[in-house]
């Protein structure tokens, strides 16, 4: 018997070295907070989806000066911003789930990656500028 508890300690020993090794290594690192975000962006882009998709089929038949009046009322152009950043947050949560699975080689993945949050940084600031600029009409 006393060689069985000596067993089961080394295990545990072996299982807390090999528990602290993986530490803060893998999806288990931040997937959780990814999931998180996927899901709260995709409930956030249901009412702002339809406000936005609504609006756009509104101003359809009108003309750009109705079409910038619009956007330059304060809550408009907060929605749309909010709608602008939840679809660009989605898509990068999205996008580097899909590089890290279908991109193995670690030089390419963070290329990827990094090509990827640039693209959405550039889109996020563009949006945003067009918007403000529209809403304080300049």
């Amino acid at each position: 018997m006393p060689n069985s508890s000596s067993l089961s300690d080394a295990t545990a020993l072996r299982d807390g070295d090999v528990l602290r090794r993986v530490h803060h290594l893998g999806s288990a690192r931040d997937g959780l907070k990814e999931w998180r975000l996927q899901r709260l962006t995709a409930l956030a882009l249901v009412p702002l989806g339809l406000y936005f998709v609504a609006s756009m089929l509104r101003l359809a038949t009108s003309d750009l000066a109705t079409a910038t009046e619009w956007l330059a009322s304060p809550v408009p152009a907060l929605l749309v911003i909010l709608f602008l950043l939840a679809t660009l947050a989605h898509a990068l949560v999205g996008l580097r789930s899909v590089l890290a699975d279908y991109v193995h080689t670690r030089v390419r993945l963070v290329a990827a990656e990094l090509l990827v949050r640039a693209a959405t940084i550039i889109l996020a600031g563009a949006g945003i500028l067009a918007v403000l600029k529209l809403f304080l009409g300049r």
